[in-house]
């Protein structure tokens, strides 16, 4: 059991009666297709995706998945990251339950557009704390010239040494377009990895979008927020599949 989170975390779970109009996949706010047009197109989508929290822009949550990178880093905004990765490994069960077998290795998302050879992430530092010892890791960089376009392409990470893993469970610390992780996807695919789930401990939702805070006021007004640590980030419902 790992500590709780701030009260201001949202958990990326809502009641069933709140869930129309959500991505099957990504959970943003669509309109009322069943994916939104990135998932919709994306060449390959993973067995199994797990989102720990929505991260809303211009509050506190979404202020942390920026602040964690600051050079000193804040240290609530460190630790509250921390803890979203901690209760998103906790169920790493759940994800080999839905993928249909167990992991064999990570992958972790590097910075393309902050990307310096040789310097781990903040995220792959959190991560090399907190990861299970006995999990391989399968290295992701950038490939020269990538960055972040918010395009799903084929050649945008190289990967080191996969090792023919049957099943790679890639971290990602905020979804926003989905580009970025389902590039990261495909890779693996291209690869020969059978199995491909994702982690993301943040879906990012942007008020900007009139579908996006419709949503917000609607799960607000219910007040139907749930916390990140009581959800299995890996089922829309939030019960564990096991």
């Amino acid at each position: 059991m790992t500590d709780p989170l701030p009260d201001y975390y949202r958990a990326a779970v809502v009641p069933e009666q709140l869930r129309a109009g959500l991505c099957a996949l990504c959970r943003t706010p669509t309109g009322g297709s069943e994916f939104c047009s990135k998932c919709s197109n994306a060449p390959y989508r993973p067995d199994a995706a797990g989102f720990t929290s929505y991260a809303i822009d211009s509050a506190p949550s979404g202020n942390d998945m920026h602040r964690y990178k600051d050079s000193p880093p804040g240290p609530q905004a460190l630790d509250g990251v921390r803890l979203l990765l901690e209760h998103g490994l906790a169920h790493l069960g759940c994800a080999e339950a839905l993928a249909g077998t167990g992991l064999d290795a990570v992958a972790v998302i590097p910075s393309r557009t902050h990307h310096v050879p040789g310097t781990p992430s903040p995220l792959q530092r959190l991560c090399s704390r907190t990861l299970p010892r006995d999990l391989p890791t399968v290295g992701l960089s950038p490939t020269p010239g990538s960055t972040s376009d918010r395009r799903v392409r084929a050649d945008a990470f190289d990967i080191d040494d996969c090792r023919s893993p049957s099943h790679v469970l890639i971290i990602d610390d905020t979804w926003v377009s989905g580009a970025t992780m389902l590039s990261a996807v495909w890779d693996m695919r291209r690869r020969g990895v059978e199995r491909v789930s994702m982690l993301a401990l943040a879906r990012w939702l942007n008020r900007q979008y009139s579908f996006t805070n419709d949503f917000i006021r609607r799960v607000d007004s219910a007040r139907a927020w749930r916390r990140p640590q009581d959800v299995c980030p890996f089922t829309p419902d939030g019960e564990c599949p096991q």
